[in-house]
């Protein structure tokens, strides 16, 4: 699900605002005047000429994108030919803000970079204060993480939002402060990471009552009640109390937070108090406020609160055309659709369509494979990015140094440049190799962190939603179909990365594995319980028998692990159809990679037919 941006232009205008109120009054009349002032015959300074673009690319921005781009352009040529670093870094911003407006984040994105290594070179004009310098950082900052935001790309908009915190707490912008920590909070519990979404809501209801914003802690309170929705339902009714108040003397300008609000408190009262009445009352309010301003979210979740109600009143027919009309009200698939697939096998089972509910439960175990991969290669998409975007501002700062040392060389002798550019070159080279390595190790830490989050979905969403459906089964082929989901999804979210792991070790952890699946063999020799880099080992070891199940057929498959004092070797072997000459494919890219981070050796050794053997060898650091 695509996380709403909260008021962008608190965020991306923060000094913007007050300029906008003082230069327009919306209907033109000083922007009128001002372009009167330049079409005079009387010659205009370039003073006067630069100040009047700046009034006029912001009184047109929020009334004509185009206007506004065009008078930006006309300040960023003037400025070059004066000391006004500060007025083009605005111009590139409005330039930028004109591009995301239009839906051009390439775009966007390149203007509001080159505003960043512009505000980075006025750190060493002393006719800059600091405090315009921060300003620069923190709406640049707040511009691209809502770019990012609107993406979908989590992991960079909260970095980029995090850089622009400390700059919001050290000059005290407590509403920006609150809608930061609110979208932050967002995008963390998109991801998942339902902890981090809590404290940062918790964030953005504080700054929201120090700011005395009653919006701000409304938007605040809503997403807190959804963190709780599940573990604690008399938080997430006080919390959506607070919400609903402000929202139901809102409605016209916040039609769609209120109608979220109704639909959590709803499923409060039907899964946390078991209050059918109270939790239909506010369905049916929800339903009546439907209508053409109604986004295709809210829309779904009011009708997929209908269909829980439904089902809890054993009302199957309705239950599943509510559901439909929810899959039917966005027409884009996110995440939420396998909740109303749910629904709909549930009421099928119920109405005896059995196939029907084989269909939707297909649908349910296709849409968490698909939406897992794509998260995480979204992710290790955007740890890319981050280590590009690093390790270019490590090179601006080195080039910085540089010059500086350049200033100063000029007083040494040829023989202490030889020695500079010798010493330079090392610490390239060594920076160099530590960003390599820390963009390996990143994308572990990533692919470990997407195996914990998709343990936890699988366990804790769909594990409870099958739970609960089995409750209403009555079928016994139902029955027994839906144990053996239960059965399988618990066996998967178990094996992604076992607690075991951490408490009993290696060993324990993949003997539990290996037997877990048919034809899958382990031995062990060595004494120690727990060996170095366990959780790389056991990711290795995992991929290596998904691989020999899923794309070589195979019928047996060995696990050896041999832990020695200098070394930990790792054999996976099979009979299957042996690796296809061409191109290695990701996983197998991915482990090569894991193995070569440790200064490990990997041995393939394979015949079309023959099966396959992998041989690892894995160093003990001294």
């Amino acid at each position: 699900m695509k996380t709403k941006l909260i008021i962008l232009s608190l965020l991306a205008l923060t000094t913007g605002l007050s300029r906008l109120n003082a230069y327009s009054d919306h209907r033109g009349h000083k922007t009128d005047s001002l372009e009167a002032v330049l079409a005079a015959q009387r010659p205009l300074s370039d003073e006067e000429r630069i100040n009047a673009y700046k009034e006029l690319m912001w009184g047109y921005l929020n009334t004509n994108g185009r206007r506004a781009a065009d008078y930006a352009r006309k300040a960023v040529a003037l400025s070059y030919g004066h000391d006004w670093q500060n007025t083009r870094v605005d111009a590139l911003r409005i330039l930028g803000l004109v591009a995301y407006g239009t839906g051009d984040y390439e775009t966007a994105l390149g203007y509001f970079n080159h505003a960043l290594a512009l505000t980075d070179s006025m750190r060493n004009n002393s006719n800059y204060q600091e405090s315009t310098i921060d300003d620069n950082y923190a709406v640049l900052y707040g511009s691209i993480a809502n770019l990012y935001n609107m993406q979908d790309k989590a992991h960079l908009a909260i970095a980029y939002y995090q850089k622009a915190q400390p700059i919001f707490e050290k000059y005290k912008w407590l509403e920006s402060s609150a809608i930061l920590f609110h979208n932050m909070a967002e995008l963390y519990m998109s991801m998942g990471n339902y902890d981090e979404a809590l404290l940062n809501f918790k964030k953005a209801v504080e700054y929201g009552e120090q700011s005395e914003d009653s919006l701000l802690v409304a938007m605040a309170c809503k997403g807190l009640a959804k963190v709780y929705i599940g573990s604690d339902y008399d938080q997430a009714e006080q919390a959506a109390m607070k919400a609903y108040e402000y929202y139901r003397n809102h409605t016209d300008e916040e039609h769609n937070d209120y109608l979220t609000t109704l639909c959590d408190l709803g499923r409060v009262q039907l899964k946390g108090r078991n209050n059918l009445t109270r939790a239909r009352a506010y369905a049916q309010e929800g339903l009546g406020l439907i209508g053409e301003e109604t986004g295709a979210e809210q829309r779904a979740d009011v009708y997929s609160l209908c269909s829980e109600i439904a089902l809890a009143g054993r009302q199957w027919a309705e239950a599943r055309d509510y559901a439909l009309q929810a899959l039917a009200s966005d027409t884009v698939e996110t995440y939420d659709d396998l909740s109303a697939y749910v629904l709909l096998a549930q009421a099928c089972i119920e109405l005896g369509e059995r196939q029907q509910a084989r269909e939707y439960v297909a649908h349910i175990y296709n849409g968490m494979e698909r939406f897992a991969t794509s998260h995480y290669q979204s992710g290790l998409s955007q740890m890319q990015v981050l280590y590009e975007t690093e390790k270019k501002q490590a090179e601006i700062e080195q080039l910085v140094r540089e010059k500086q040392l350049h200033l100063w060389g000029g007083l040494l002798v040829a023989t202490l440049l030889l020695l500079v550019a010798l010493l330079f070159f090392a610490m390239w080279r060594s920076v160099k190799l530590s960003k390599k390595n820390a963009m390996v190790q990143a994308k572990l830490e990533g692919e470990l962190a997407e195996r914990v989050r998709l343990s936890r979905d699988l366990h804790d969403r769909l594990g409870g939603t099958l739970t609960a459906l089995r409750q209403h089964l009555t079928d016994p082929q139902a029955l027994a179909l839906t144990d053996e989901a239960i059965g399988e999804m618990r066996n998967v979210a178990h094996h992604l990365l076992p607690d075991s792991l951490r408490r009993y070790g290696l060993r324990t952890a993949l003997r539990d594995y290996c037997h877990s699946m048919k034809n899958v063999s382990f031995a062990y020799m060595g004494q120690e319980e727990h060996v170095p880099q366990e959780e790389v080992i056991y990711c290795i070891v995992y991929e290596l028998v998904n691989n020999a199940v899923k794309n070589a057929s195979a019928q047996h498959i060995s696990v050896q692990l041999m832990a020695e004092p200098d070394f930990t070797a790792i054999n996976v072997s099979d009979d299957g159809s042996g690796i296809a000459d061409g191109p290695e494919g990701f996983g197998l890219q991915n482990i090569r990679e894991r193995v070569a981070a440790a200064n490990g050796k990997l041995d393939i050794f394979s015949q079309p037919g023959q099966g396959t053997e992998i041989n690892i060898e894995l160093p003990r650091n001294k």
